[in-house]
């Protein structure tokens, strides 16, 4: 009989690298995520100001989503200032229509107009919201 190891033991440490290879990807940091606070009552009730909000850099934007961007000069009343939308709707140029969740007092498109790329620096799309109480 020749000595050597069996192929259940190769399955084996296949199965093995496998899972060692998921875990490895799935607990190391995602560098495209970033952590925001929320500031205001535009987005209320959906984000309490003091909100903790987790951005994906890595994700394009679809209509529903929120965004959180660095508006430039085109929004006058607050330019350069990070803000936090919801996606209304994003037309054939790629340029986004995007209002606050609390209309009543959100500074939002129907201010300042749609944005487009070079209107914006886009951090990313919230993937994640830890509220916190008042």
């Amino acid at each position: 009989m020749q000595e050597g190891f069996s192929k259940v033991f190769y399955i084996l440490i296949l199965i093995i690298s496998f899972i060692f290879l998921y875990l490895v990807f799935t607990i190391l940091p995602d560098k495209t995520k970033s952590i925001f606070v929320g500031q205001g009552s535009s987005m209320e009730p959906t984000l309490l100001d003091g909100a903790e909000i987790i951005v994906s850099s890595s994700r394009t934007p679809q209509v529903g989503e929120i965004i959180v961007f660095k508006c430039n000069e085109k929004c006058k009343d607050f330019p350069g200032e990070v803000m936090t939308k919801r996606i209304d709707s994003i037309d054939r140029n790629g340029c986004y229509w995007v209002l606050g969740d609390n209309r009543e007092v959100s500074y939002d498109s129907r201010s300042f107009g749609s944005l487009c790329k070079e209107d914006l620096e886009l951090y990313g799309v919230v993937v994640d919201i830890v509220n916190k109480g008042k």
